[in-house]
């Protein structure tokens, strides 16, 4: 059964060759993960049209245009802030376990951890920024065939 996204179809042709993207346990789940990441970039590339970052599409073709253009449209509508040093010692400080050295069995310097802590709290606030962008789209957006 065929997936629309507004008005552009994702056929069962286009999923089942997307499911070697998507190893997983059974061939249900992997149609299901196939279908979602297809249904997702849908949306962003429908977004970026609208956004004009792209002209106007009618498949889910793939290409390094549409690629950027996600990419440009995921800058321009997410703001995802960086943690500032106090931020990165609450972190630090609360996960002291995460930063012990192996060898030595001693906790790593703060000043050692903090671009690593840094960085991790930058992408799992991107993580976040992304799932509620993604549910945003999907919700003004007209899906049929598939539930996110």
């Amino acid at each position: 059964m065929p997936i629309f996204v507004n008005e552009v179809e994702i056929s069962d042709s286009e999923i089942c060759e997307e499911m070697q993207h998507h190893p997983a346990p059974t061939r249900e789940r992997a149609w299901y993960l196939a279908a979602q990441s297809l249904v997702i970039r849908q949306l962003l590339l429908q977004q970026a049209v609208d956004s004009g970052l792209l002209p106007g599409i009618e498949t889910t073709s793939k290409g390094k245009q549409e690629e950027a253009a996600i990419d440009q449209l995921l800058q321009q509508d997410l703001v995802v802030p960086e943690a500032d040093e106090a931020t990165c010692q609450r972190f630090y400080d609360s996960n002291p376990d995460s930063f012990m050295d192996k060898e030595s069995g001693k906790r790593q310097p703060f000043t050692l951890a903090h671009t690593h802590i840094r960085d991790y709290l930058h992408t799992k606030a991107m993580r976040i920024a992304v799932a509620e962008y993604i549910k945003a789209l999907s919700c003004k957006a007209n899906v049929k065939g598939f539930e996110l």
